[in-house]
């Protein structure tokens, strides 16, 4: 089981692993190339079961994801390096920095999941009930129907739904890279997530940015995780857009508050 860097952006100072979440890579479609090349090298990894590592089994949970994108770096032969993470990307980072509290130098969530998984804020953001969960695990074989992989997409973004390319885009992108059994396995990883008790204390400088339009990253439930790390460790920017921030944010703002960030915290 091994995730895998599909590409490498910039060749600056600033060493940063780019990790996705539940729905793909293609959420960094074209993003990184508006980071500045000569401040930032980026590399973009693949979990296990997605896109260049299709072929890998997909990891067990997010422990098990957080110790193969270590082994990346490892690979890459970094011995610091800044953490970006997307949804469950956002955990994964957090996860790398409990395990390896030395290397990781700061961690970006956008739309993060949190140590919490699905917890009952998550749960109380969506609207979810006890049918969400078997729904959304049936959804994938049901590909481009109304109550496919489409159907979570538009629900957890509303801003992206209203663009027609950009979404049908997203929703081909996601079931191009991964198959049934990866989309499953990691619905299960992330909502599973649980490793509150290793984050107390933590002082990795963090920024989560939290979607104004996203139903279920909302502050409320990035706040239970900024007070239980170190005073001051972590910073929650909210920002127009939904879960796939990235997508449907405006990048503008989004890409200078974490250059800086990242710049700020050498």
């Amino acid at each position: 089981m091994s995730a895998r860097v599909a590409q490498i952006i910039g060749t600056g100072p600033h060493r940063v692993l780019a990790v996705h979440g539940w729905f793909g890579p293609s959420v960094y479609d074209g993003f990184f190339e508006m980071l500045d090349p000569e401040k930032f090298q980026i590399a973009v990894v693949h979990n296990p079961g997605y896109g260049d590592a299709y072929d890998e089994v997909p990891a067990a949970d997010i422990t098990d994801l957080a110790r193969a994108q270590l082994s990346v770096a490892d690979e890459l032969g970094w011995t610091t390096f800044d953490v970006l993470g997307h949804s469950y990307g956002g955990a994964s980072g957090l996860r790398m920095a409990t395990l390896a509290p030395a290397r990781v130098k700061a961690v970006v969530g956008i739309c993060p999941v949190m140590p919490t998984g699905f917890d009952a804020i998550a749960v109380a953001n969506t609207g979810a009930t006890e049918e969400t969960g078997p729904a959304y695990m049936a959804s994938y074989a049901k590909g481009t129907a109304a109550d496919g992989p489409g159907m979570i997409i538009a629900g957890l973004d509303p801003v992206l739904a209203t663009d027609p390319v950009a979404y049908e885009d997203l929703l081909d992108a996601t079931l191009s890279v991964m198959n049934e059994e990866t989309f499953r396995q990691y619905f299960l990883v992330w909502t599973g997530a649980s490793f509150a008790d290793d984050v107390v204390g933590l002082s990795t400088p963090c920024l989560f940015v939290v979607g104004e339009d996203d139903p279920f990253a909302q502050v409320n439930y990035v706040m239970p995780t900024q007070a239980a790390m170190a005073d001051g460790a972590v910073r929650i920017e909210t920002l127009p857009g939904g879960h796939f921030l990235t997508v449907s944010g405006d990048w503008k703002q989004l890409i200078p508050m974490i250059e800086q960030f990242l710049i700020d915290r050498g």
